[in-house]
């Protein structure tokens, strides 16, 4: 999920799913900034093993993450996505680190993005996208953006 400003206020839009049930029935959310595409893809896609996970106030946050924001959310509930507003509660920097520019990495993003409205919607135009993707990270990535398009046609149950 992108998170959005508009204005002074924070939020994204959430396909009704349970996700969305949980955290409706508990607002709270963390955003986690990560630079591992594999682990990207997996959170994205399905769920990331708890042992991943360190507890701030008892709320769960990657360990392996470059830094997380806790937030207090708002949900209003759409037909088929719903728009959860995000209050930032608490934060952390865990590590800087300097990256540069991987065309791969940045394919790797935009196929978990179209991988999850393809699991959502089952519309075959985002399988294009993802394919589209693949091209990419198969010219540019290293073996890091590989693995994660790989694990991400798994989760997604569509042959490489």
């Amino acid at each position: 999920m992108g998170i959005h400003k508009d204005g002074g206020r924070l939020f994204v839009r959430i396909f009704n799913s349970l996700t969305f049930t949980n955290i409706d029935a508990n607002p709270k959310a963390a955003a986690n900034i990560v630079d591992d595409p594999a682990l990207f893809v997996k959170s994205a896609l399905s769920d990331v093993e708890p042992e991943r996970f360190k507890f701030i106030d008892g709320f769960p946050v990657l360990e392996q993450a470059l830094g997380w924001v806790i937030f207090d959310c708002e949900c209003r509930r759409g037909e088929n996505i719903s728009v959860v507003e995000l209050s930032p509660v608490r934060g952390e920097i865990n590590r800087r680190a300097i990256e540069p520019v991987n065309r791969g990495f940045n394919a790797v993003i935009e196929a978990a993005v179209h991988a999850t409205r393809y699991v959502g919607l089952k519309e075959q135009e985002y399988l294009r996208h993802i394919e589209y993707s693949n091209t990419i990270v198969q010219k540019c990535g290293g073996a890091r953006e590989k693995e994660a398009m790989r694990l991400l046609y798994e989760l997604i149950g569509y042959p490489e």
